[in-house]
């Protein structure tokens, strides 16, 4: 080996010394950084987890939401179609309400015209009756008797009041 220019002597310190320095170094730093490596691979994988848990989280909270918002828009449609319905029936009462009321005024207009009308035409017959009565009066005692006069009287007197009746 000397032919070579290697020499056994160094050669084997050479060895020694990298036998030496890969213990060293698998003592004091291999696996300390194997230990690092593995600890940091298992919080990537931790972190991947958790971002998956997460994930899954937010599409159910999403969901959720979704839906809580579809049920209100619901409700909320529910609300106004309830309202309009109640409004119409509101409206439907107020509207029958102010026709009886129209109802009861206009029955009521009619029946005080027509007890106008009838107090009316009391007054005109009576009013027709003394006329008739003053005008047969001063008739009859010019041209008859005082017994021919009220036996006349008396007959028209009875005539009107069957027409009174």
């Amino acid at each position: 080996m000397e032919k070579l220019g290697i020499e056994p002597s160094l050669l084997l310190a050479q060895i020694i010394n990298f036998a030496i320095i890969v213990v060293v170094l698998s003592k004091l730093l291999y696996k300390p950084i194997l230990s690092m490596l593995e600890k940091r691979k298992r919080e990537i994988e931790e972190s991947l987890r958790l971002t998956d848990k997460l994930r899954a989280d937010e599409e159910k909270l999403l969901e959720k939401k979704n839906k809580v918002i579809d049920e209100a828009r619901r409700e909320a449609v529910q609300i106004i179609e309830e309202a309009r319905k109640q409004g119409k029936e509101e409206e439907a009462a107020i509207v029958k309400a102010a026709r009886n009321e129209a109802e009861q005024i206009l029955v009521k207009g009619k029946n005080e015209l027509n007890t106008v009308r009838e107090k009316m035409e009391k007054d005109v017959r009576k009013s027709a009756i003394e006329l008739a009565t003053l005008m047969s009066k001063r008739l009859l005692s010019s041209v008859m008797t005082s017994d021919d006069k009220h036996k006349i009287l008396a007959k028209h007197l009875k005539e009107l009041e069957g027409l009174e009746a």
